[in-house]
């Protein structure tokens, strides 16, 4: 049995699907979609593509119309499962469910992630963790295939996508500060995206309960 580096993950799914039925959301020729082994929200999949390997987003090519071709339906596939999301999950009616690359993905092969905007998990823990989704580390694939059609590439700055890992923490609905995850987690289960309004309930909490 020939085992594969961590970083080699993703191709376990797309080599042996049968093997991994459970992890598995939705399936078809061309693409498949798995529940993310460390969901970072309620919602947290993974679109995989099946048959074109490439191993990163850099390896993306506009001189071949197959890359293009591969963003531009996961893209498509993309919206697709988000309203299969919404019809399926009463809770995510209403919030957003996002779609996009990591631009330095923590595995190898090209994939999307759709995870929806409440954060709520278990699994989200570090700051790294809440920037890879809520700066613009997280690549809308648009973004992607507007690269690969105008300069014929998608080349990351790694060292400025890796200092936006290490931006302070924001709330990514109302855009206040907060200092540590433990209190940004707090505010997001209840922030109604208007700037001050968290600061507002919770001065009228504490009046309420003089």
């Amino acid at each position: 049995l020939l085992l594969l580096p961590h970083k080699d993950t993703l191709i376990r799914y797309v080599s042996n699907p049968s093997e991994h039925k459970r992890q598995i959301f939705w399936m078809d020729s061309e693409l498949m979609a798995i529940y993310d082994a460390y969901p970072k929200a309620r919602v947290h999949l993974l679109l995989l593509p099946r048959t074109i390997r490439v191993m990163a987003l850099d390896r993306l090519t506009g001189d071949d119309p197959k890359h293009i071709q591969l963003v531009e339906t996961m893209h498509r596939r993309g919206r697709w499962l988000v309203g299969e999301l919404r019809k399926h999950n009463p809770k995510m009616k209403h919030g957003e469910i996002n779609m996009g690359f990591h631009a330095i993905p923590s595995f190898r092969l090209v994939h999307m992630h759709l995870i929806s905007d409440d954060f709520d998990s278990e699994c989200l823990k570090n700051k790294k963790h809440w920037n890879s989704f809520t700066s613009d580390f997280f690549i809308k694939p648009s973004d992607v295939i507007e690269a690969l059609k105008d300069t014929g590439r998608f080349h990351p700055d790694k060292r400025h996508f890796s200092e936006l890992l290490r931006l302070p923490l924001k709330c990514h609905r109302c855009g206040e500060m907060l200092s540590l995850m433990p209190k940004l987690k707090s505010h997001i289960a209840w922030c109604s995206g208007s700037k001050g309004w968290a600061q507002r309930q919770l001065l009228q909490r504490r009046e309420s309960s003089i």
